[in-house]
């Protein structure tokens, strides 16, 4: 009997349950957009990532932390204008598994990144995007759906934890 599914399933709960505990244990902001990075990309399928918050002053969506990625793409993709076509997939609210969606510009710059799958899910907080958590992979061609789900859920975990750090930061 194959029970490769159970352990992925128990293994992404196992991870959402360390998450929840470690965040709530802080209230400084970075800490908790590292520890949110690292919770995900101990899954398989997710090499890189990055996280986005919605600059309201500039009207734009900043990229706050990332890993897996190589610095010329990193400056590439670190800030988002408001009328973007990346941003606004993300004021739609639904997340995006595919690559076509980006503008031009940004499907070369991924080619040449060599990301092969992405993961773009927004983050919405009292009925408003505060940002986005994107992911993303080397080795495979597409982010499965148990990978999707669990990525999602923890989006859905985290947005209550990054919304009033943020608020508290945009007040400071």
């Amino acid at each position: 009997m194959d029970v490769t599914g159970r352990k992925e399933a128990e293994k992404m709960l196992e991870i959402q349950r360390e998450l929840g505990v470690s965040l709530s244990t802080t209230w400084n902001l970075q800490t908790m957009l590292t520890q949110i990075l690292d919770a995900c990309l101990k899954i398989e399928e997710i090499d890189a990532a990055g996280i986005y918050l919605k600059d309201e002053l500039l009207d734009q969506i900043n990229l706050v932390a990332h890993r897996g990625l190589s610095p010329e793409f990193v400056k590439s993709i670190s800030i988002y204008r408001a009328d973007s076509p990346e941003v606004r997939q993300i004021w739609t609210e639904k997340p995006v598994y595919r690559m076509d969606f980006f503008a031009d510009k940004m499907v070369d710059l991924i080619r040449k990144e060599r990301i092969t799958a992405v993961a773009v899910i927004p983050m919405k907080h009292r009925g408003e995007i505060i940002g986005s958590l994107n992911f993303a992979s080397h080795t495979t061609d597409r982010i499965p759906q148990n990978v999707r789900s669990f990525l999602e859920s923890v989006a859905f975990q985290v947005v209550n934890y990054i919304a009033p750090l943020r608020i508290v930061a945009d007040l400071g």
